[in-house]
């Protein structure tokens, strides 16, 4: 996930305007950010094996 193909509009709209609340910036992050980077319906992941790496880049 890298958040590139995520639709910023209405977060930087409220951002702007300031009318950005916690609230609404993780509703709109997750709807509008992240289900588009990863697609929706992946609640639940699992990872098979021990362990794993997450990169940050």
């Amino acid at each position: 996930m890298d958040a590139s193909r995520g639709d910023w509009t209405d977060i930087e709209a409220r951002w702007l305007t300031g009318d950005l609340r916690d609230d609404d910036l993780e509703d709109l992050f997750v709807d509008e950010i992240i289900v588009s980077d990863i697609g929706a319906g992946t609640d639940g992941w699992e990872f098979s094996g021990s362990s794993y790496t997450v990169e940050l880049r």
